[in-house]
C-alpha cells in the first residue's frame, strides 16, 4: 500500500469545554424565588432538544442552571468558518472551473470542504484507518463503491457514510457537475491501495509503501451507507438522526412555512410548521439557544432557512448554502421557504445539549 499519513491532534481541550457546561453549580447569587420566576420563561423559550438531553426534556417543569458563557458571539469568525457560505458565491469564486475544492470548516472536531467535480471525474480507492467520513450531495450524480456494500448512486439530497477501516471510491456520473460537502474528522489519515497509482505527496513528506490488514467497520444500528432526503419525503418517512459516528453527526430537520404543503399525516415528515419569523436585533439580545464546546452548522437541503446569530445578524440561506454558529453563540433557526419543504441538515462534531435562553420568553429557537 501507498500511504499518506497525517498526525492526529488531542481533543482534550475540546472535551474539557463540553464538560464545563455541566459542571457549574447554582450559587447564592440567585435566590430560590428568582429561579422559580425564571422557570416559566425557560419553558417557553427552550429549543427542541437532541443528543445531549438539553432543550425540551421528557416532561415536567424546566430546570434552570448557571453556566459560564464565553464571548463567542462577539468574536470574529476564524477562517475558513463564516456565518454563511453561499453556494452562489462558491461558484463565482471558481467561475469557469468544473473541478474545485474549498475548505469551509476546520474547527476543534471537523475538516469540511465544499467540492465540485465534472462528469467522469474518478476518486480512486482510499481508506481512512482511524476515522469515518461522510458526503452530502447537493447536486449531480455520484456512483459509489464501498467495501462490503452494494454499489449505489447518490444524488441531490443524499447522505453517504463510510465507516473507518473501509475502502471506498466514487465517480461522477450524469451530464452535470456534481456538488457535494465532504466531512472528515480533524487531522484524518488516508491510505491508498498499492494496486493503484501512487498518489502525489502533498504534505512535504515522501510517499512510501506500508502493510496493514483492514477490517471494514460495521454500520451502527439505524445508519446506512446511503440515505436520500427527497425519497424519504415522498414516502412520508420520518427524519431523525442519519449519521452518528466519531465526531460526525447529521440530522435533517424538516419544516413547512405553509402547513398545507405537508401532504403526509401529522408527524409523518418531521418537524411541526415553523412560525413566521422576522429579522431581530442580535446584538446584546438573548434568544434561541447555545451550545457549549461544539459548534453547530447546517447544510440547506431544500427550501430556505433563516438563521439569527448573536452579534452577527440575520441570514437567509438557500438550498446548497451552509450556515455555521460558533460555540457559546445564541442562535435561532427557522424554515422560511414560501412553498414546499424547507430542510436544514443539522451537523455537529460532538454531541451537546441545547442550552435554552431564560431571558426572552417565546424566543426559543429550533436547532
Amino acid at each position: 500500500m501507498q500511504a499518506k499519513i497525517f498526525s492526529r491532534k488531542s481533543r482534550m481541550t475540546a472535551l474539557a469545554l463540553g464538560v464545563m457546561a455541566l459542571a457549574v453549580p447554582l450559587t447564592d447569587a440567585m435566590s430560590q424565588a428568582q429561579a422559580q420566576a425564571q422557570a416559566p420563561a425557560a419553558e417557553a423559550g427552550r429549543g427542541a432538544g437532541r443528543g445531549g438531553g438539553g432543550g425540551r426534556g421528557a416532561g415536567g417543569p424546566a430546570k434552570t442552571w448557571w453556566v459560564e458563557k464565553l464571548p463567542a458571539g462577539g468574536m470574529a469568525y476564524k477562517g475558513p468558518m463564516r456565518p454563511l457560505w453561499k453556494l452562489s458565491d462558491l461558484k463565482a469564486m471558481h467561475a469557469g472551473q468544473h473541478n474545485w475544492s474549498t475548505p469551509i470548516i476546520k474547527d476543534l472536531y471537523q475538516d469540511v470542504t465544499y467540492q465540485s467535480a465534472a462528469p467522469g471525474t474518478k476518486f480512486n480507492p482510499r481508506i481512512h484507518p482511524n476515522t469515518p467520513m461522510s458526503i452530502v450531495v447537493t447536486g449531480g450524480l455520484i456512483n459509489f463503491q464501498i467495501e462490503g456494500q452494494q454499489p449505489f448512486t447518490a444524488k441531490r439530497g443524499s447522505i453517504v457514510l463510510v465507516p473507518a477501516h473501509t475502502v471506498y471510491s466514487y465517480e461522477v456520473a450524469g451530464n452535470e457537475d456534481a456538488l457535494f460537502v465532504v466531512t472528515h474528522n480533524l487531522d484524518y489519515q488516508t491510505l491508498y491501495p498499492s494496486s493503484e497509482p501512487a498518489p502525489r505527496a502533498t504534505g512535504g513528506g515522501q510517499v512510501i509503501q506500508v502493510s496493514w490488514n483492514n477490517t471494514p467497520q460495521a454500520y451502527p444500528a439505524g445508519q446506512l451507507p446511503h440515505w436520500n432526503l427527497f425519497d424519504a419525503i415522498a414516502a412520508c418517512q420520518p427524519m431523525g438522526v442519519k449519521v452518528r459516528v466519531d465526531h460526525i453527526q447529521f440530522q435533517p430537520l424538516l419544516g413547512w412555512f405553509n402547513p398545507a404543503d405537508n401532504k403526509c399525516e401529522a408527524g409523518g415528515r418531521g418537524n411541526a410548521p415553523a412560525a413566521a419569523p422576522a429579522p431581530i436585533d442580535t446584538k446584546g439580545t438573548t434568544f434561541g439557544h447555545l451550545h457549549k464546546g461544539p459548534a453547530e452548522w447546517w447544510i440547506v437541503q431544500a427550501g430556505q432557512i433563516q438563521g439569527n446569530f448573536e452579534n452577527q445578524g440575520t441570514f437567509l440561506a438557500n438550498e446548497g448554502d451552509v450556515l455555521y454558529a460558533q460555540p457559546d453563540m445564541w442562535h435561532q433557526m427557522y424554515a422560511v421557504g414560501p412553498s414546499g419543504p424547507s430542510v436544514r441538515l443539522a451537523a455537529y462534531g460532538a454531541l451537546g445539549p441545547n442550552l435554552g435562553n431564560t431571558a426572552n420568553a417565546g424566543r426559543g429557537g429550533g436547532d
